[in-house]
């Protein structure tokens, strides 16, 4: 039997027992998600505050206790315990893009989303002087 051959059976007995040891995975290999609905936050100028009502929904594969954070703070904005799924409002205030991430019981990031912030108006970092003589 030549090496290739032999190479190719031993990854095709692999692939047919991932399935079945599933469970033994690492939580960041295992299938978890966060979605944001709206997703963007659009402001008027930028660098002024966004403000908008967010929904944030998570599901995990493994029942496990779950938080959700807002990147720049310390403080989840929500805890789940021994859930696969949660759905959560809050107030988003930024004047910049966030990442929103779902942490498992042992505060290791299962799945993040990101918020972004958008402008009407960029602000316009050359401004044209017009000189008038007359």
């Amino acid at each position: 039997m030549s090496r290739l051959t032999q190479g190719i059976k031993i990854i095709a007995l692999w692939l047919v027992c991932l399935p079945l040891h599933a469970d033994e995975l690492p939580v960041s290999v295992k299938a978890a998600s966060v979605l944001l609905s709206p997703a963007r936050c659009v402001a008027l100028h930028q660098g002024q505050m966004c403000y908008q009502r967010v929904q944030v929904s998570w599901s995990s594969s493994v029942n496990d206790d779950y938080c959700i954070y807002q990147e720049d703070r310390e403080e989840p904005l929500r805890c789940w315990q021994q859930q696969t799924q949660g759905v959560m409002e809050f107030e988003f205030a930024s004047d910049g893009s966030q990442q929103m991430q779902l942490k498992n019981a042992q505060q290791q990031v299962v799945a993040e989303s990101a918020l972004e912030v958008a402008w009407v108006y960029k602000a316009n970092t050359r401004r044209k002087t017009h000189w008038r003589l007359f």
